[in-house]
C-alpha cells in the first residue's frame, strides 16, 4: 500500500459527515480560523457516539496507529488525520508531573480541556527564542488557568507553557499540517538530577529527544515523526495495552 493510500485509508473506511462538511482549512487567518475549530472539536467531542467510533477503530489502522506515543509525561492517541483539509485531531493524556516548559509549535492548534487543568503561561522573549536563548531572557506576560470545557486557538509561534496542575488531565487537540521542522523547547523548572543535567550540557547541542532530567534554561527540539529514527519510534511507541487502558479509561470518566 503505498504512503498516499495509507495516509487516506481510515479517511475512505469512516464516514464522518462532521469533517465531510469542512472545507480545507486555512491556519494563516487565526481570528477566522479559531471561529470554526474551537466549534468543530466542541461538536466532535459531544458526538460522544462518534468520538467512541474513532477510538475503537485507531488500533486496526497502521497509519493512525503508528502516530500514537508514549512519552515523558503524557500519552497521545491520534484519532483522525486528514493532510489534505489540514484537520489532525488527536488526544493528549497527562500521566506525570509536567514542568513549566517554554515553547512553541511547528503548528497552530486547537485545544479543548477535556477533564483536569492546564496552568497557561504566554512569554515574551527578548532578542527572539532560539538555542541562544537564556532563561533571563523569556518572562512570562499572561497566567491563566484552562480548565475543562475551556478551548483556546493558538499560533505556532506563540510562546507559552501549559503544564497539568491535575494528574489526568486530558485534551483534545486539533492542529493543522506543519509549517516547521522542528521547535525548541526551554525548560524554565528544573526536572531530575544534577548529575544527568551536568552530563547533558556538557554534550553542547540541543538534543531532538524531550530529557528524562534537566535543569533550568536546558533546551531541546520537538521534531515531527519523519525526523525521528525509526528506535526512537519504536521507543515511543504506544503499547496495546496502554491503548486499551484509555479506551476503558476514557469511557469510565464519561468521555466516550
Amino acid at each position: 500500500m503505498s504512503t498516499e493510500t495509507a495516509d487516506r485509508a481510515h479517511i475512505a473506511a469512516s464516514k464522518v459527515d462532521l469533517f465531510d462538511e469542512v472545507d480545507p482549512i486555512d491556519w494563516t487567518d487565526l481570528p477566522k480560523v479559531a471561529v470554526l475549530t474551537e466549534s468543530l472539536i466542541k461538536r466532535f467531542a459531544a458526538d460522544k457516539g462518534l468520538f467512541k467510533r474513532l477510538l475503537l477503530a485507531v488500533e486496526h489502522d497502521p497509519y493512525l496507529w503508528a502516530k500514537c506515543e508514549e512519552d515523558v509525561v503524557e500519552d497521545k492517541i491520534v484519532l483522525w488525520d486528514d493532510v489534505a483539509k489540514g484537520l489532525r485531531i488527536r488526544l493528549r493524556m497527562s500521566t506525570d508531573h509536567q514542568q513549566q516548559l517554554a515553547h512553541n509549535h511547528r503548528f497552530s492548534f486547537t485545544n479543548l480541556v477535556l477533564r483536569g487543568t492546564y496552568l497557561h503561561r504566554n512569554y515574551y522573549a527578548r532578542n527572539g527564542f532560539d538555542e541562544s536563548t537564556v532563561p533571563e531572557d523569556v518572562q512570562p506576560v499572561m497566567l491563566h488557568e484552562d480548565r475543562a470545557g475551556d478551548c483556546f486557538t493558538i499560533h505556532h509561534n506563540a510562546l507559552h507553557s501549559t503544564p497539568f496542575t491535575q494528574l489526568g488531565t486530558i485534551s483534545l487537540v486539533l492542529r493543522g499540517n506543519p509549517v516547521k521542522d522542528r521547535a525548541p523547547v526551554m525548560f524554565k523548572e528544573a526536572r531530575g538530577r544534577a548529575e544527568a543535567v551536568a552530563a547533558m550540557r556538557e554534550r553542547g547541542e540541543l538534543s531532538e529527544v524531550e530529557p528524562d532530567s534537566a535543569g533550568v534554561g536546558t533546551m531541546f527540539w520537538r521534531v515531527g515523526e519523519d525526523r525521528e529514527s525509526q528506535e526512537r519510534r519504536a521507543e515511543r511507541q504506544m503499547t496495546l495495552a496502554k491503548y486499551r487502558y484509555w479506551c476503558t479509561e476514557l469511557e469510565r470518566l464519561g468521555i466516550i
